[in-house]
Parts: C-alpha cells; structure tokens; sequence
C-alpha cells in the first residue's frame, strides 16, 4: 500500500480524535442539564434535517422537559451546543444580557440586510436608539384609517364565502390584507397605487420565508459557498428581486418628492384623516425625516430596515388573526362574549373604529393576548452567549447559542397556573395578572424586543371589531397539529366557514 495512504490515515485518524476530545470537552460544560441521546461526532444533528412538522414536535418535546425537569435544555448540532430556555428568570436575563444573535440569523439578510432583526450588535445599538418611536401611540393613531379600509375589504371578501365549504382563511385573506396594510403603512403606498401587493409579490415573500427555512435545516447548506452553488440561492435571488423593486421604486419616488416642498405640503393635507384630524405618516417617511438629520442613516439601511418591518409587521399580524378565529369559531361562548363586547362599543353601527374605541376593548385584547400566549407568532428565538452568563441553576459558557422557547414559556403550568393549555381570555381580565411578563413572549422580551406591539394590537382589534360585528365563524381547531416554517403554522384542522351575523 502507497505511503501517502497510510498517512491519510493517520491524519484521519487525528482528526476524528481530535473532535471526539473537542467534543468530550464542550459536553462536560453541560453535564447534569437534560438532553436528547447523542450520536458519536454529529450529537443530535441528524434530528434537525427533518422537516418543520419534525421540528416543532422536538420544540414541544424540549418544553415538556424543561417543565418537569425545571431547568435549561441542551441541544447539540456536533460540538456547538443550543442551550433553550423558558422559565422566565432564565429569559429575562438572557435576553436583557446578550444582543448578538447567532449566524443563522444571516441566512436572510439578502432579504433584509442589517435592519433590526439581522443586524449584529453593533449595528442594532446605533439604530435602534433612532427607531424606537417609530411606533408610538400617535403614529399607530395615524395608521387608523388603513386599518379600517383594509378591514372593510376583508369583511367584504369573506361575506363571499358564506355558504359555501371550509375554505383556508390565511392564504386566500388574511396574509393578502395583513401584508398590503404593513406595506401600506411602511411604505405609504395609499397614495401611490391602489394596490402594491400583487400575486407575485405575496409568492416572492411567501417563498422567500420557506427557502430560509429549508436551509436552516439542512446544516450542509449553512456555509455560504455551498449554499451560492444551489438552484435555491438563485430561486432566493429571484424572489428578493421582486420586493426589493417595489421598496426601491417607492423609495426613489418618496426621495423625488420630498425635495419638492410644495409636494411635501400637499401631502401632510392629503395625508390627514378627515374624521380624527391625524396626520398619516408611512414608516419610510418617518426614516427620511431622520436620514436628513443623521447621515448615519444610509439609503441602505432605510432599505433594510423598511423590508424587516414589512416582514415582521404581515407575519405576526397574520398568523395572530389567524388563530383568533380559529380559537373563536371552535368556542362559541368567548365569540359570542367578543360580539357583545363590540355591541355595547358600537350598538348596531358598521362605523370605522377609532381610537376611543380601541381603549375600551379590554375583552377583545384579552382575546388577543390568549391567542398569542398559546400560539405565539415565532415559537422561538435565538442568542449568542458572548461571555459567560449565570443562570439560577447553570452558568452559560461563552459561544453558546441560546435559544427562547416562547411556545414552552406561554404553556408552562408553573408559571400560568393548571389550565395553562386551556384557552381563557377572561385570565387577563382577573384582579391579579396572569403568569409573569417574561413568560409572554409573543413579542420577544428584553433589549431586543419587538417595536410594532402597539402597531399589532391596534390592526388586530380594528380587525376583530369589523369581523365580528357582521359575521359568525365555525372551526374544527381545538386539535391543529402544528409545525415550525420560521412562523408557527398549522399542517391541518386550519379551516373555517363563515355565516352573517343576526343583529340581536
């Protein structure tokens, strides 16, 4: 035998020694946490390269653990270990501690470059500090009037489905009018065509989220030279092509006309709610403003940072109204509750919802919050460990990617109580609070938490309130097998029927 196979195998033979001491290594920094049964070199790898149903049955699976056992879980993806959370003291100081998220978060930042989301520490601290009051009570107010047109058209949409057989509320409805109001509002595109969304766009962004998906589960396209060479990254190009041409034309046009100040006064009157007298001002509009007086903030970043409220503002908004009507048309009583709610705000009336309204809709957000508690958006989130961090019980090495587990979190009977699993709004309606704020996740916690909370709750009533109002839901939901596809998604029992509403 040729000696230049004798010593390729001994070199082999090193290698594979070296990572088994590696390995050993890493392993006894986690030793007494619980974890699933490791294989040699590749740990619990080959568990990850199953699909998103597979994946959120090991999701579940890790917060019945955590539950009992009351502590972190350890997953391990060969030597480089996921350390999940979800009590929340544990969540509280990690996500208080650690900013930087893991590479992962990179897979989708051909999409959405460095906006807040993606963006490394660094990057985040500088902007967010501009960002924060993107958001705030009196530019949700402005937003009022998309919300209740684009609500009126659904209204109008699924009044053509009574009658007839269960049909899917989120790909025919819901993910159509939550994504044209977010770009709506994020772009201001009222009052450039009647609709930016088309189908092309909706396909462009729908498989955008699945192709990031697909490769988070397939570790062997994770390296970006490898991953450059599949027909999915020129599929990914193509799609991001398609919706970065509608924020850049937009973009360009909104630049050209702010540099005309007669424009620019004609807009803030046109752009001015007859009925309130609110200002509308798109979220592009607010980041020009301040692009004018901080140069930092570069035509680029206005880009990514536009595309990452697009994403998260259809996302969470869709998939929440989703499951609300599910959980309503599967429990007559709550729905029947959230119709008289509305009756004694608007009697027999189909007028617009303002903001007044909005402040009295303590049944309707407890609705809300129960949904999200249950079904969080994003069943989880990731950060990366930059120093060591203690926990209650653990102390987390440095370079440990730390994962949320916002699904355990809103079903944990230590932290909810026995019926933790049973959907009931009238818990956050109760003298004391349910649970902990850490413990509701829906809009991640800590310093990297979602900014558009007060942008979703307004969307989200405006919603229900126009919905409930004129139309009755029947569901079979109260067993979805669910799966992980970036968002939490059912895989079956997602159908409604609908019927008018009686005036009673």
């Amino acid at each position: 035998m040729p000696v230049w196979v004798y010593m390729l195998c001994v070199l082999v033979a090193c290698a594979c020694l070296l990572l088994f001491f590696l390995e050993r290594r890493a392993r006894s920094r986690f030793r007494g946490l619980p974890t699933f049964p490791l294989l040699p070199f590749i740990g619990n790898l080959h568990m990850m390269l199953e699909d998103g149903r597979h994946l959120f049955q090991i999701l579940d699976r890790v917060a019945e653990i955590s539950e009992n056992s009351k502590l972190p879980f350890v997953v391990w993806i060969g030597p480089c270990s996921i350390l999940v959370v979800q009590d929340p003291d544990d969540v509280k100081t990690i996500t208080n501690a650690f900013i930087e998220k893991p590479y992962f978060y990179g897979f989708g930042k051909i999409w959405l470059g460095d906006g807040l989301v993606t963006a490394p520490g660094h990057v985040w601290k500088h902007n967010i500090k501009k960002l924060a009051g993107t958001f705030t009570g009196s530019v949700v107010d402005g937003y009022l009037g998309i919300f209740n047109a684009q609500t009126h058209k659904l209204v109008e949409n699924l009044k053509t489905e009574v009658g007839k057989e269960p049909f899917d509320v989120m790909h025919k409805y819901l993910a159509y009018t939550t994504l044209e109001t977010i770009c709506q509002t994020a772009l201001g595109v009222s009052r450039i065509s009647e609709s930016i969304v088309t189908t092309e766009y909706y396909e462009a962004f729908n498989r955008c989220l699945e192709l990031i998906m697909s490769r988070a589960l397939n570790v062997l396209l994770h390296p970006d030279a490898i991953y450059r060479l599949t027909g999915a990254y020129r599929e990914m190009v193509k799609c991001v092509a398609v919706m970065h041409h509608v924020s850049d034309t937009v973009m360009k046009k909104r630049q050209l006309e702010r540099k005309n100040t007669k424009t620019r006064e004609k807009e803030e009157n046109d752009n001015r709610d007859s009925k309130t007298g609110t200002k509308f001002k798109a979220f592009l509009d607010i980041l020009l403003e301040l692009s004018e007086v901080d140069p930092s903030l570069t035509e680029k970043q206005i880009k990514s940072e536009v595309d990452t409220i697009i994403v998260g503002g259809q996302e969470t908004v869709a998939s929440t109204m989703f499951y609300t009507l599910l959980m309503l048309g599967c429990k007559p009583r709550i729905q029947e509750k959230l119709y008289a709610e509305m009756k004694s705000i608007f009697g027999d009336s189909r007028r617009d919802v303002s903001k007044e309204d909005l402040g009295r809709m303590e049944y309707c957000e407890a609705v809300i919050n129960e949904t999200l508690r249950l079904y969080p958006p994003v069943p989880g989130v990731l950060r990366y460990a930059d120093r060591d961090l203690p926990l209650k019980s653990f102390t987390i090495p440095k370079g440990t990617v730390c994962g949320i587990n916002s699904w355990g979190a809103g079903r944990s009977v230590r932290v909810w109580g026995s019926d933790a699993k049973l959907y009931r709004p009238e818990r956050w309606l109760e003298d004391q609070p349910p649970g902990v704020p850490a413990a509701f996740l829906a809009f991640s916690y800590g310093r990297r938490a979602c900014i558009g909370k007060k942008y979703a709750m307004a969307f989200l009533k405006t919603m229900l309130a126009h919905c409930v109002r004129e139309l009755q839901f029947e569901s079979e939901a109260d067993n979805l097998q669910l799966k992980v596809d970036v968002a939490l998604r059912p895989v079956s029992g997602h159908l409604i029927q609908v019927r008018l509403r009686q005036n009673t």
